[in-house]
């Protein structure tokens, strides 16, 4: 069954990267667009480290490690599940989605990965050069348990943010303009690129339970700086696990109210 699924994810990326070959320019001004983004990014931490050596506890190598793991996980999910999200929302206003719910296949599997665009992976890409330096920079050699620490967090974290993603997306089903919670979304992102612990207490609560997007991104970053202990990690995992149960029940309950157009 897995195979069978990943055979799929495979055909869906060949058929995208297809279709963005078709524009070869636009593709390379993407993803110029996207490193010149990285690249500024890096240098506004570099000029605000100039004036201090921490940031709330957090050193320049470790904030380093942080916007690494915040590209890993912006450029996977907006690789994988942004750009197909954005089109459900589109077939459900549409009543279109009947041609992805009628395929032999699971429907919540197509509608979250059937538009992957792989130029957007130049952000993975690029998030792991900055994670490379940021942990070449700390101060300790990395133990087992931190690496392993961290590739749960991150796993939590893909998860934590695809749940949230799938219910915002679920709402359609209800509402009509569900894309300005998709661009509230973004902006609750883009905050998470610094850590939590630096925001006001309301702000923190936001980017860590309403839309946990900061601790998918921070967690994973303070397993690999030795900041979380493994009782951390365990609460991440139980949450993400719930997170993720609850997301494919809302999804199923959304589609009873679907309406689609050969009804």
């Amino acid at each position: 069954m897995i195979g069978r699924y990943a055979r799929l994810l495979l055909v869906f990326a060949k058929v995208e990267t297809q279709y963005e070959l078709e524009y070869r320019t636009n593709l390379i001004f993407s993803v110029l667009q996207q490193a010149m983004i990285m690249v500024t990014s890096i240098g506004a931490m570099l000029i605000l480290f100039s004036y201090t050596t921490t940031l709330n506890g957090w050193s320049l190598a470790e904030m380093l490690v942080l916007l690494g793991v915040f590209y890993i996980v912006q450029g996977i999910g907006d690789t994988l599940f942004g750009p197909s999200f954005e089109r459900l929302l589109e077939h459900i206003r549409l009543g279109t989605l009947d041609f992805t719910l009628l395929k032999p296949a699971n429907g919540q599997f197509l509608v979250s990965t059937r538009h992957v665009k792989l130029r957007n992976s130049a952000q993975l890409v690029l998030g792991l050069v900055v994670l490379g330096i940021g942990i070449s920079r700390l101060e300790s050699a990395l133990s087992a348990a931190q690496v392993a620490g961290f590739i749960v967090a991150l796993g939590c974290g893909f998860a934590l943010m695809y749940s949230l993603l799938l219910v915002l997306s679920t709402l359609a089903f209800w509402f009509v303009r569900v894309e300005n919670l998709l661009v509230i979304y973004g902006a609750f992102v883009d905050a998470s690129r610094f850590p939590v612990d630096i925001y006001p207490g309301w702000l923190r609560v936001t980017l860590s339970s309403v839309a946990p997007v900061g601790i998918a991104v921070t967690v994973p970053a303070q397993a690999l700086a030795g900041r979380v202990d493994a009782l951390g990690i365990a609460a991440l995992a139980l949450a993400a696990t719930l997170a993720w149960v609850l997301s494919a029940w809302f999804w199923r309950r959304g589609l009873r109210s679907y309406t689609g157009a050969s009804a």
